[in-house]
């Protein structure tokens, strides 16, 4: 495990607001592994001003696909927009 976390930016609502439980769910799961294995790619890299976050990106997996960013003066992936493919079915 990394110290580093996650978050909804601005918030969850206007990220994931509309899922249903079990999708948003799978959506945190996503979310805390893509956490994990920023800090661990990250492990030996020193924090270096001019390279405080990175640009936005997209990781996909199952039915799930999130836009995040990194920001390495906290230590936090910022969950930006997340899409689940099965989000028009009731769970």
């Amino acid at each position: 495990m990394s110290d580093w976390i996650w978050e909804y930016l601005p918030d969850a609502e206007h990220v994931a607001g509309g899922l249903s439980g079990p999708q948003r769910s799978e959506v945190e799961t996503v979310a805390q592994r893509i956490a994990d294995a920023v800090g661990v790619r990250r492990i030996g890299h020193p924090y270096d001003i001019r390279e405080s976050a990175s640009g936005v990106k997209t990781h996909a997996e199952g039915p799930v696909i999130v836009w995040y960013q990194e920001d390495y003066r906290d230590d936090v992936v910022l969950i930006l927009r997340v899409q689940h493919f099965n989000a028009d079915e009731e769970d």
